[in-house]
């Protein structure tokens, strides 16, 4: 029996983690899992699977005071390196947003566990820092999941991978972009995310993200990886190779098939989820994402050009763009201007440790709401 982490338990990726350890009965223990603002739920988890620890972000919470026989809880950053790094944690799944998990992810790989990696922005900002380490990465995200399962097994011989994209919910939109709401941008086609990733996809700086996450993950060239529409999410990634061949791995758009993928690794296991019927893989289309479609894809791209401090930079300034516009203090549309003005004004500084990637994520956030005159 294998010995889980999830951190984040309470968000998208932890409930759906949580759900696939109920469909694999016997296999896995939950060792440990953490919450940052939805402690209510926490405390329904720990009573349900017992975990030996349970790590609560806020230390002066109410409901963390709520004692239970069932769990040692610990609190904080602290917290979370202690856990992760513990010699009986066999697999720490990372699904805690924006960069709080970050160095936790760096003690974890340092100690040598498998992380199951489901946080953009700890990949994209620090990529860098994540190599050579004695732990493994198992990628969460659907399409880099699907490159993985390739490369994992044949990694000779390519020529470029390629990404699907579903386009979000405004991509044959006729209305004015200026106007959508929050409501209309959050409710995805395909896909059931959270709130950022959510207004990401609609942005398609998801996808841009994405590209940058996959040239630190699988070692490729920047132009080496593309990107094409693909609105019915069946294909997750292709791999072309030298002698003209592609392969690609597909599944019904659902998060639980790369999660019981990576807590499984390196075998497969039916954890019983519905299988996709081939015979109805009809009209699945593919095109192209033209220059100028998506204004936030084509930021990251040219951000992943000038790497380094830039992709920080990059990730703040949407984060914190997402972040006022769910607030209602922007619209839609300003969030690539807000964006591309920090990317420009930015000057390339040193990003060689956490502490500098962290330093630098909060001054840019102070500096977008700066620029959206929300605060002096």
């Amino acid at each position: 029996m294998k010995n889980v982490v999830v951190f984040g338990s309470t968000g998208s990726i932890g409930r759906a983690t949580l759900d696939v350890i109920d469909r694999n009965p016997g296999k896995f223990s939950v060792y440990g899992i953490s919450a940052c603002k939805q402690e209510g739920l926490l405390i329904r988890q720990i009573k349900k699977y017992r975990p030996k620890f349970a790590v609560f972000t806020e230390k002066n919470s109410e409901k963390s005071r709520v004692k239970t026989k069932k769990a040692k809880y610990l609190y904080g950053e602290d917290g979370l390196e202690f856990l992760a790094t513990l010699p009986e944690v066999d697999i720490v799944v990372m699904a805690i947003s924006g960069l709080a998990g970050l160095k936790c992810t760096l003690k974890a790989l340092e100690a040598g566990k498998i992380v199951a990696l489901a946080t953009k922005e700890i990949i994209v900002c620090a990529g860098h820092l994540l190599t050579d380490k004695k732990g493994k990465i198992l990628p969460v995200d659907s399409e880099h999941n699907a490159i993985f399962q390739i490369l994992n097994r044949e990694n000779s011989g390519v020529s470029s991978i390629i990404l699907t994209a579903s386009g979000g919910p405004f991509l044959n939109y006729k209305g004015d972009i200026k106007k959508v709401s929050p409501e209309q941008v959050l409710k995805h086609p395909v896909w059931k995310m959270g709130k950022r990733i959510s207004v990401d996809s609609a942005t398609m700086m998801n996808k841009g993200l994405e590209i940058i996450e996959a040239f630190y993950l699988f070692g490729v060239k920047k132009e080496s990886i593309k990107v094409v529409l693909h609105p019915q999410a069946i294909v997750h990634g292709f791999v072309k190779f030298c002698d003209g061949f592609v392969k690609a791995v597909c599944s019904i758009p659902d998060m639980r098939y790369s999660i019981n993928y990576c807590l499984n690794f390196p075998l497969r296991v039916d954890c019983g989820l519905p299988g996709l019927d081939v015979s109805k893989m009809r009209n699945l289309s593919f095109y192209d994402v033209r220059a100028g479609m998506f204004p936030c894809f084509d930021l990251a791209k040219e951000a992943l050009k000038k790497a380094g401090s830039y992709l920080t930079v990059l990730n703040a300034a949407d984060e914190e763009s997402v972040k006022i516009f769910l607030e209602g203090l922007i619209s839609f549309d300003k969030i690539p201007i807000l964006i591309e003005k920090m990317l420009a004004k930015h000057k390339r500084v040193s990003v060689d440790t956490p502490d500098d990637i962290l330093s630098l994520d909060f001054q840019i956030r102070e500096k977008i709401r700066i620029e959206a005159g929300l605060c002096r």
